[in-house]
């Protein structure tokens, strides 16, 4: 699993348009049968996290660049590949931090811890979303193309609280359509 150094600079929108440029030349440079995948950004606080680094290094055993803990204003963005359809909603009050991780991965998912004080989630996702397409590019995970749907947000409190769910396009066109009924609270989406 990847682990993305800290976010510099703003232009979130802009990041992701290069990005779904890159992998729209990549999937017709390559022809075939695009792989579908809809992006799954989990915003986590340093309460979880010890949780959710201990599940995936069970899991995978590939944790081993994440950090063990997170400082006081730090919070972790995992990007999870997922099938597009594949997520239903949940309110997560009191759901175990390894109970609301994804259970089918496309591809290797992405890691980024920042600064709450001075990035906002939104901004933390545009730069994994654009590290990750270079990845999968560069190590051609996906070598028949892939299509993307707009990312989905979600944003954790302590003790298993889903803030908020919803489904992030910076105003751009995707590959495939948003997800639908997965907003939480339904005025959430934006």
């Amino acid at each position: 699993m990847k682990a993305f150094p800290s976010i510099r600079g703003r232009g979130a929108a802009r990041k992701v348009r290069a990005a779904l440029k890159r992998a729209n030349a990549h999937t017709t440079s390559v022809g075939g049968s695009p792989t579908a995948v809809q992006l799954l950004g989990q915003v986590s606080g340093g309460d979880d996290w010890p949780q959710i680094r201990e599940y995936w290094t069970r899991r995978s055993g590939l944790t081993g660049g994440w950090p063990a803990r997170l400082g006081p204003n730090q919070l972790a963005l995992n990007l999870w590949p997922t099938p597009p359809g594949q997520l239903q909603l949940t309110t997560g009050v009191g759901l175990k931090p390894e109970k609301r991780q994804p259970r089918k991965l496309l591809s290797t998912p992405a890691l980024l811890s920042f600064d709450a004080t001075k990035s906002v989630a939104d901004d933390a996702l545009a730069h994994v979303i654009a590290s990750w397409v270079s990845e999968m590019i560069a190590e051609n995970d996906y070598p028949s193309g892939l299509q993307l749907a707009p990312p989905i947000l979600e944003e954790w409190a302590r003790k298993g609280q889903l803030v908020s769910r919803r489904v992030v396009t910076y105003d751009l066109e995707w590959d495939l359509p948003p997800a639908e009924a997965i907003t939480w609270p339904p005025s959430a989406s934006r």
